[in-house]
């Protein structure tokens, strides 16, 4: 499953002043997609073909305040008036705060282009982020980390490729998926050049830093 982070270009939308009807729908899915360091926005007075219709009054844009006043937990986001062909327009920039999920309704997320409702699976990675360690870990999401395996006879870790039984030890690994409970990862099998799938409990996951490689290192326990 895609982590909800998105690049930035995926976060934008452009919205007419007669047509806010799903306002809170885009600012509830903005706020539970946007990654830590970036912002989405959204374009009030343009259309999607480029064109642009401005707004009556820019200090007559209240529908933003009164929509975010309806999500919880609340969202970062502020408004700026900006003028483009001669017109008033208004951007909101919708900024990632450590609360998701966020709710006006139902939880919405953003997939690419398209604000869609989130889904059991999607709802529970949300409420894993709160979480320091889970947090920690979506921002390496899909990114090359170190993780190390337990390498004493009694405790190895193996998995099969290939035809091979390969026991994990100090190994080059993607995170693939962060959840509530567990954590997968791809590990790269050098011996047979691919990678495979492993998960472990999220409790049995510890945080540290590979100096040597500047990224993330995972230390993986397991209970005697």
């Amino acid at each position: 499953m895609d982590i909800v982070w998105q690049a930035e270009d995926s976060l934008k939308e452009k919205k007419v002043e007669s047509d806010l009807k799903d306002l809170l729908k885009t600012l509830v899915a903005f706020a539970n997609s946007v990654a830590r360091n970036d912002t989405a926005k959204v374009f009030i007075g343009e259309r999607d073909d480029g064109t642009v219709q401005g707004v009556t009054n820019t200090d007559n844009i209240q529908k933003v305040k009164e929509t975010a006043d309806k999500i919880y937990p609340e969202i970062y986001y502020r408004t700026e008036a900006y003028q483009r062909e001669g017109k008033q327009c208004v951007r909101v920039d919708i900024r990632h705060n450590g609360l998701a999920p966020h709710f006006g309704g139902p939880a919405w997320v953003r997939r690419g282009s398209e604000t869609k409702e989130a889904t059991e699976e999607l709802y529970d990675q949300l409420v894993a982020f709160r979480s320091g360690k889970a947090r920690e870990l979506a921002q390496w999401q899909d990114k090359e980390i170190t993780a190390v395996w337990p390498i004493e006879p009694a405790k190895r870790t193996a998995i099969s490729a290939g035809g091979h039984t390969h026991f994990l030890a100090l190994e080059t690994a993607r995170l693939s998926f962060v959840g509530q409970h567990w954590v997968t990862f791809d590990v790269r099998i050098e011996k047979v050049s691919v990678w495979l799938p492993r998960s472990e409990p999220l409790d049995n996951v510890n945080l540290s830093w590979d100096d040597e490689k500047k990224r993330l290192k995972v230390l993986i326990t397991q209970a005697s």
